[in-house]
C-alpha cells in the first residue's frame, strides 16, 4: 500500500486474494459517523468518503453552504425527508472536494451537487486555495439514518462499501453499488 498525491491509501499492487492481476490499482475510501466506521474500495481510481447521521428538527440554518438551487430542493421536500436530502447533498459536496484536495470545504456553497450530479459529476471550481477538477459521486447504502456518497475522477461501474461493527471487528455489512445490493453478513 501506498499514498497517492493528497495523502488517500492506494494498493500499488492488490492483494492476492482479489484475484485482480498485477498492476491493478485499489483506491480506498475510510469514513467514519458516530462511532461507525466505513470503508470503501474502487478499482482503478482513487476513491474519496463521506458518511453522516441524518440531522434531526429544523435544517433551516444548516443550509448556508448550499447553493440557492439546492436550497430549494430540500425546501420543497416534505418536512420528514427535508433533513435526509441536506444530509446527502453535504455528503456529494465532501465526498468530491475530498478527493480533489485538502483545504476546499471552506468553499462547499460554490459547488453545486444537485444539477449535474444527477449524472454524478460535481464540478469544483478552482480558487487561489484550492485547484479544483471534477468529481462523479455515488450515493451508497449505509442504513436508515445514516447516509454516505463516495466520489471518484472518473464514472466506474461500481463501489464497494463495508460497514464495520467497530475498529478492529468484522465487517457486518457490506455492499456492491454495482449491483445495488446490500448483504448482512
Amino acid at each position: 500500500m501506498t499514498l497517492d498525491g493528497f495523502g488517500r491509501p492506494v494498493f500499488t499492487e492488490p492483494p492476492a486474494a482479489t484475484g485482480r492481476p498485477a498492476g491493478t490499482r485499489l483506491g480506498l475510501g475510510i469514513g467514519a459517523d458516530a462511532g461507525r466506521q466505513f470503508l470503501a474500495v474502487a478499482r482503478g481510481l482513487p476513491v474519496a468518503l463521506s458518511v453522516h447521521t441524518v440531522p434531526q428538527g429544523p435544517v433551516g440554518e444548516l443550509l448556508l453552504p448550499f447553493t440557492p438551487l439546492e436550497r430549494g430542493y430540500v425546501q420543497e421536500a416534505p418536512a420528514d425527508r427535508r433533513a435526509h436530502r441536506l444530509a446527502q447533498l453535504w455528503t456529494r459536496k465532501e465526498a468530491a472536494l475530498r478527493l480533489t484536495g485538502r483545504g476546499g470545504l471552506a468553499a462547499a456553497d460554490e459547488i453545486d451537487a444537485l444539477s449535474e450530479a444527477r449524472d454524478g459529476k460535481v464540478v469544483i471550481p478552482a480558487s487561489p486555495t484550492h485547484p479544483g477538477g471534477i468529481a462523479y459521486v455515488r450515493d451508497l447504502p449505509a442504513g436508515p439514518r445514516t447516509v454516505a456518497c463516495a466520489a471518484t475522477s472518473a464514472p466506474v461501474p461500481g463501489v464497494r462499501i463495508w460497514r464495520l461493527n467497530s475498529l478492529g471487528t468484522k465487517a457486518d455489512t457490506q455492499a456492491d453499488t454495482q449491483a445495488g445490493t446490500e448483504g448482512e453478513r
